[in-house]
């Protein structure tokens, strides 16, 4: 199990991932760059707005066929939505569609965001497949979703009214 880290610290420790450079394409993606989890400190929100911010967010956000709450419960502070979005993987032009589940666990200050059961689908007419073992499609959608969580950090810590 990976240790907590301050929100700051994960964004660059990520951002460190997505600047590597003389990968072999087609090379196994590493633990991290498989590692697809967020945690934010939100100092000061207590628990009940970032819940609330959140579920406005994904409302706002995750707008597709796929994008729908699956669970929520505001007593534990567990949401889990279905999303979509598109990715290129790295060396190649032509963008592919990501589905993913987001599962999200808020607490007094905090936030953990995971994105899991990753698929993607080359050509519509083809379907969805896991997205597979060769490293560029795991750092394909490891960007995607540092942008997605920057944008969700960035939305809940706004201030005023939503």
């Amino acid at each position: 199990m990976m240790k907590a880290m301050s929100g700051v610290k994960a964004l660059v420790a990520v951002a460190g991932l997505l600047v590597m450079t003389g990968r072999a394409e087609g090379q196994e993606a590493t633990k991290e760059e498989m590692n697809h989890d967020f945690i934010f400190d939100l100092p000061g929100l207590p628990r009940q707005e970032i819940y609330d911010r959140t579920m406005k967010w994904i409302a706002n956000n995750l707008r597709s066929p796929k994008a729908v709450i699956q669970s929520e419960d505001p007593e534990t502070g567990s949401i889990i939505a279905n999303g979509a979005t598109t990715i290129t993987a790295d060396g190649d032009s032509v963008p592919a569609g990501l589905a993913f589940r987001m599962s999200v666990d808020v607490r007094e200050g905090k936030e953990r965001v995971r994105f899991l059961d990753l698929q993607i689908s080359r050509d519509p007419n083809e379907g969805w497949d896991e997205i597979p073992g060769d490293g560029a499609w795991h750092r394909g959608a490891q960007k995607r979703f540092l942008l997605i969580a920057r944008n969700l950090k960035e939305y809940i810590k706004m201030k005023g009214e939503l």
